[in-house]
């Protein structure tokens, strides 16, 4: 009988070491899954931080084509303002000079 109460035993504090361990690998689980959730927060701040700085500088980058690309138009602008002003004021001229001879010419003619 003492063999079968030394196995009894034996298998007892097996158990015990069993639920030892079971708890003890329990444990470290829920550490890992800490520590990694403490990681994924870190990683996202950062890939947030480095997609903000990216974005920033295209923003900048795009800004900066805009208005480049905008101050060329108000150049080209200026110019055609310019042009169209010349192009009035000889229009205007010529026409000034039409209906003067215009007048002139019905009056010579009654």
């Amino acid at each position: 009988m003492a063999a079968v109460e030394k196995i009894i035993t034996a298998l007892s504090e097996l158990e015990k070491d069993i639920d030892s361990l079971s708890m003890k690998v329990q444990d470290m689980k829920k550490r890992i899954l800490t520590n990694s959730d403490k990681e994924i927060s870190q990683l996202r701040e950062k890939v947030i931080e480095v997609a903000r700085t990216e974005s920033e500088k295209i923003i900048a980058t795009a800004k900066n084509e805009a208005e480049e690309k905008s101050q060329k138009i108000l150049e080209d602008a200026e110019i055609n303002l310019t042009k169209l002003k010349e192009n009035t004021k000889l229009s205007f001229d010529k026409s000034v000079k039409l209906v003067v001879d215009s007048v002139l010419n019905k009056d010579d003619a009654i």
